[in-house]
């Protein structure tokens, strides 16, 4: 130990200046060692202690510091003792002496630093092998045979890292210069002194698992030895834990294999390759066949063809993405019968979470898929029957609603012929009376406006039963509710009368609607005239006008989204259940005979749903009545009210009008009111009577034509086809009713259309905007051309 440090210390020197610095002190120490010599002595010395002085300085510094110990040597024997009188002349024997200095004291450098370079080597190899000695899992010890006459009886550990000395016994401080049989004086040690003697008499290697019992604890050694010069290198560590692992491990496939092999289900195994490693006995006695033969891909030669390819896809694809699966497939039995199997697989995976396969199980469900097929079965011949059914009671129903439409046919025919036949009564009469005595002015003008009136009675007749039946031709436009309820106040408290209180609430601009403004007027006089007639004088009734948000089924035959909601509520007696249930039926009235038609809710009804709307009553006696329209709302800017003003009759003296009706008596009519006007009036009976008018080169200001006509020419072909031609010409269109004999629904057209019957200021205010409209445009003179009856149609 000592020596190996000397060694140490004489070769670590790395410095320049340290190095140098050394040989100058060894060389000092060389001359004072000469000094005292000759003192001690007598004796003249030249070299002797200056060898010393050149081997202590190579050993330390390398080849200069040698170098310059021998330099400086030589140089202070050859001017202070070897030189007579102080010169630098020296005779023969000194020069021989000097130069053999400097030859051997060279030599001597060169072979010092061969061995200091050497013993660097070897220090720095054994530090790297003690550094990783260190830090290893596995012990690693050196021992040498212990031999007494000759024979060896025993093992000293001469060195052992830390791993090797943290498994010595309790007790033990340390292995180092221990003997085997000291540590281990029991089986144990006597074991593995055999075991070392066998394997310095063999020279090694070997790699055995050996039995220890160290501080009474059963231990498993895996151990590698080789003999080493005369002594021995051994390696081992501790496998206890792996051995317990191991065998768990195999204790736990063979209770998994026991287990699996006694279960009913069918059990397999796949390698991380996916290709078969292992069958349940199940599988292999439903196969028929032999472990041997099913693994692999042997197994699949029982999938039936056409189950093969959508398996393994179904496979492959889980198997690609480490996730579960299940299929389904026909595998073939022992006995050759194809039965459906369910195979469920998961993938496993080892202790470090690598992937080692997949684990499943699969079972027989051919019962199940046979049993499916025969409900299919079952249930496809019970829906053919109930379809059948179905039928049949869908032709019942259909005899029914037919019945039930015979039945509301015949109460509408009742019912308005019972109305008609009255204003008829009074048109007829009156106008008889006025062709009896013609002369009383006073007389005729009451006969004229009563007949006029009953006239007008049976215009809003038509339009109930039109509305009642959804067919009644709308022009929809959006409109602010309030203020459109605004401008009707008036009117309204004109029929609530002065006896009851009217009230009307609603958010200005808060609430628009795509609606009919007129006939939304007439729903809702027609709701405040009911009002008025269920309460008693000092009632009360109000509208309200707001925005609501209607879910699925709160309102009957309405869909969700937003609405307009106008409520006009009474405080009158109201209505029992089973009225309710009747309101809106047509011509059910519990008013008096001859005080109501019947058509007034039903009316209210058709014109609701024709908008896209619903509606609802909320009603019991004593409490009054709520009728709730819902009207669509919409996000659109509303269009301007129309305000009432004053026709201009003057407005139209000298127009030139090309009226067009089929009807003999409405086109004497409608000529004697556009003459009233002033108008210059030239009459066609159908379209194309009108074309040939036209193509003759008479200028007119404006069209009139109704819309349906005889002759395979309608009014909108004979406007499309004149304003082709005469753009500068103003077009009026009007109708009865077009019902489904038009291309395109009224509201559409490019040009007004006015209902009959019309009144002669309706005639004069819709003709007058139109011509006003017209005068800005530059004239074109007519063209003499002829036209086809199909021309712009």
């Amino acid at each position: 130990m000592l020596g190996r440090t000397v060694i140490k210390f004489v070769t670590a020197a790395d410095r320049r200046e340290l190095r140098y610095g050394l040989a100058i002190l060894a060389v000092l120490l060389a001359l004072a060692a000469r000094f005292a010599a000759v003192v001690l002595t007598g004796v003249p010395l030249f070299f002797p202690t200056f060898f010393v002085a050149v081997m202590v300085a190579a050993m330390v510094g390398g080849l200069g510091p040698g170098f310059l110990a021998v330099g400086l040597g030589a140089g202070i024997a050859w001017r202070f003792w070897m030189a007579p009188n102080g010169g630098w002349a020296l005779e023969t024997r000194e020069s021989v002496q000097l130069v053999m200095f400097v030859l051997c004291g060279s030599l001597m450098v060169v072979l010092v630093e061969a061995m200091r370079v050497a013993v660097r080597s070897g220090l720095a190899a054994e530090e790297r092998f003690r550094s990783a000695q260190e830090v290893s899992l596995d012990a690693f010890v050196i021992l040498e045979p212990v031999r007494e006459a000759g024979k060896v009886v025993d093992f000293r550990w001469t060195y052992a890292n830390p791993m090797a000395d943290s498994m010595r016994p309790a007790g033990v401080s340390t292995l180092l210069g221990r003997r085997a049989l000291d540590v281990f004086p029991d089986e144990t040690g006597r074991d593995m002194v055999a075991r070392f003697k066998r394997l310095l008499a063999s020279g090694g290697p070997d790699d055995i698992d050996v039995r220890r019992v160290i501080d009474g604890e059963e231990r498993w050694i895996r151990s590698s030895g080789v003999r080493l010069g005369g002594d021995l290198a051994v390696t081992f560590r501790d496998v206890t834990q792996e051995r317990r692992a191991s065998a768990a491990l195999r204790s736990s496939e063979e209770l998994f294999r026991g287990v699996a092999n006694s279960a009913p289900v069918l059990i397999w195994a796949t390698s991380a390759r996916g290709q078969a490693d292992w069958f349940n006995q199940a599988w292999l006695n439903f196969r028929g066949r032999t472990l041997e033969q099913e693994l692999g891909t042997g197994w699949f030669s029982g999938v039936h063809p056409e189950d093969q390819q959508a398996g393994l896809e179904a496979a492959d694809a889980a198997a690609a993405r480490r996730e579960p699966f299940n299929v389904a497939f026909r595998l073939q039995r022992a006995d050759g019968a194809w039965r459906w199997i369910n195979s469920v697989g998961a993938p496993r995976f080892d202790e470090a979470g690598d992937y080692r396969g997949y684990i499943g199980s699969c079972f027989d469900f051919t019962e199940t898929v046979e049993a499916r097929r025969d409900l299919e079965d079952r249930v496809a011949r019970r829906t053919a029957d109930l379809q059948a059914s179905m039928a049949q009671t869908a032709h019942a129903q259909a005899a029914l609603a037919q019945a039930q439409r015979l039945e509301t046919v015949g109460r509408l025919t009742g019912g308005v012929a019972h109305d008609f036949n009255n204003l008829l009564t009074v048109i007829v009469g009156g106008l008889d009376m006025i062709l009896r005595r013609p002369d009383d002015i006073a007389r005729v003008q009451r006969l004229a406006e009563a007949a006029l009136a009953a006239g007008q009675r049976g215009e809003r007749l038509t339009r109930q039963l039109l509305a009642f039946s959804r067919n009644q031709e709308l022009k929809l436009e959006v409109v602010d509710i309030g203020a459109l309820l605004d401008q009707a106040e008036p009117l309204l408290r004109r029929a609530v009368g002065e006896a009851m209180a009217l009230t009307i609430r609603h958010e200005a601009g808060g609430a628009s609607s795509k609606v009919d403004a007129a006939q939304f007027e007439a729903t809702l006089l027609n709701l405040v005239v009911n009002a008025a007639d269920a309460t008693s004088d000092g009632g009360a009734i109000s509208i309200v006008v707001e925005p609501v948000a209607l879910a699925e089924g709160q309102v009957a035959d309405t869909v969700p989204g937003d609405y307009v909601r106008v409520a006009v509520s009474d405080t009158g007696a109201g209505m029992a259940p089973e009225v309710l249930a009747r309101v809106f039926e047509p011509f059910f009235t519990t008013k008096e005979v001859g005080k109501g038609t019947g058509l007034g809710l039903a009316q209210v009804y058709g014109f609701l749903r024709q908008c896209g709307g619903g509606v609802a009553i909320d009603s019991a006696l004593g409490r009054g009545t709520t009728v709730s329209l819902y009207l669509p709302g919409t996000d659109e800017a509303a269009t301007a009210l129309p305000v009432a003003r004053s026709p201009s009759r003057d407005s139209l003296k000298g127009v030139r009008v090309l009226l067009v009706e089929d009807d003999a008596a409405v086109r004497e009519i409608a000529d004697g009111l556009l003459r009233d006007l002033g108008c210059e009036v030239t009459t066609a009976e159908n379209g194309a009577s009108a074309l040939e008018a036209l193509e003759e080169g008479v200028v007119f200001d404006l069209l009139m034509s109704d819309i349906v006509m005889p002759g395979g020419i309608s009014g909108v072909d004979l406007a499309r086809s004149a304003s082709a031609h005469r753009p500068d010409m103003a077009v009026l269109l009007t109708t009865g009713y077009a019902g489904d004999r038009m291309d395109v629904a009224p509201t559409d057209l490019p040009w007004p259309v006015l209902r009959k019957p019309f009144q002669v200021e309706q005639l004069a205010d819709i003709a007058s905007a139109l011509l006003a409209g017209r005068e800005a445009l530059p004239k074109k003179k007519p063209r003499k051309r002829r036209t086809s009856a199909a021309a712009g149609s």
